[in-house]
Formats: C-alpha cells, sequence, structure tokens
C-alpha cells in the first residue's frame, strides 16, 4: 500500500488507521480513508492493466528480455526474486603502509606527512616501495596502492618492481580504472 500512495497521502493514511484501530475517527475522517484506499487500489489496477499490456506486446511480438535489458539487470531482477543466490561484493580493504613500524591505512584521508614523503620520494626516484608496503602478498591492495601511487605522482611504476610485487601492469590498470570510478 506504502507504493502506491504519496508521503504525505501514507502519513494521513497511518494517522486515519490509528484512529480507526482506536474508534477514535470521525465519519468524515472514515470517508477520507476510503478515498485514500480507493485511490490506492486504483492505482494498483491500473499498474496491473499496464503490465497485462507489455506482457501481451511481448508475447505478440516475440521480444526476447536480451532485447530489453542488459544482462547485468536481468541478473539483479533474478536476485531480488531470489531466482539466483546474491553474491557477496567482494570487498576489498584499503592499502595498507608501513613506515618506522607503524602501519597506516590509505584511505581517502592523505598520508601522514612522515609516511608520505619517503614514500612518494622512493616512488618518484624509480625505487621499490616494497618495504612500505604493509600487506605484499595481498595483490588487490597492492596494485591498488601502485594505482594510487601513480595517479597521484604521474609517474610509473617500473616492470621489475612490478615483478617484485607479483603484479602485471593489467592490475594496476584495473586498479586505476576503480580509482577513477
Amino acid at each position: 500500500m506504502a507504493k502506491l500512495l504519496t508521503d504525505q497521502e501514507f502519513q494521513r493514511f497511518s494517522e486515519l488507521q490509528q484512529k480507526q484501530a482506536s474508534f477514535t475517527i470521525s465519519p468524515d475522517e472514515a470517508d477520507e480513508l476510503r478515498d485514500i484506499v480507493a485511490r490506492a487500489q486504483k492505482k494498483r489496477d491500473d499498474r496491473a492493466d499496464a503490465m497485462k499490456t507489455v506482457e501481451t506486446a511481448i508475447a505478440e511480438f516475440d521480444i526476447a528480455p536480451e532485447e530489453l535489458y542488459t544482462q547485468e539487470q536481468i541478473a539483479e531482477a533474478a536476485r531480488n526474486f531470489g531466482l539466483i543466490p546474491a553474491t557477496r561484493k567482494e570487498r576489498v580493504l584499503p592499502p595498507s603502509l608501513t613506515f618506522n613500524g607503524k602501519t597506516h591505512q590509505w584511505t581517502t584521508r592523505a598520508l601522514p606527512d612522515e609516511v608520505r614523503a619517503p614514500l612518494f620520494e622512493a616512488f618518484q626516484g624509480g625505487q621499490s616501495v616494497k618495504a612500505f608496503i604493509a600487506t605484499p602478498k595481498d595483490t588487490a591492495r597492492c596494485a591498488a596502492t601502485i594505482a594510487r601511487l601513480e595517479k597521484e605522482t604521474g609517474a610509473q611504476y617500473a616492470q621489475a618492481w612490478l615483478e617484485e610485487l607479483s603484479l602485471t601492469r593489467g592490475q594496476i590498470d584495473e586498479a586505476l580504472g576503480k580509482l577513477a570510478a
């Protein structure tokens, strides 16, 4: 019922329903409640008629779902209706950097200057930054770290250093794409 009413109508409907439940509703308010319910039922009937029209047209013209919706939209609808199990989004942790024995997560906030300066110097100087990376075996976080460094400095990490971290240029480019989004 709530989806068929505007916010104001739904709020008034709720108020009138409470009055009705406590037997304090006036005859005029009861008429108003019936009118709200009648409008909601009319909207529901109109939507049902529209759906039948659409379904008839789809059947008549033999339209495939792929012609109307993308694969992603179809999959999302199937998940919403429980036809296929919902997959969990892969949770990617922000890059973690270690400096002077302290671990710093590189979130949307800037790194502290005592970490940022030597990290950026090493990166722009063409040196390895493996010593700064707290989780070198987590390739997704490593790629995100390098991608972010490349984005913020404008420099590109050397291929030899990528191999040291077991990363490929493709992983860095993918991480850069995620950063841009």
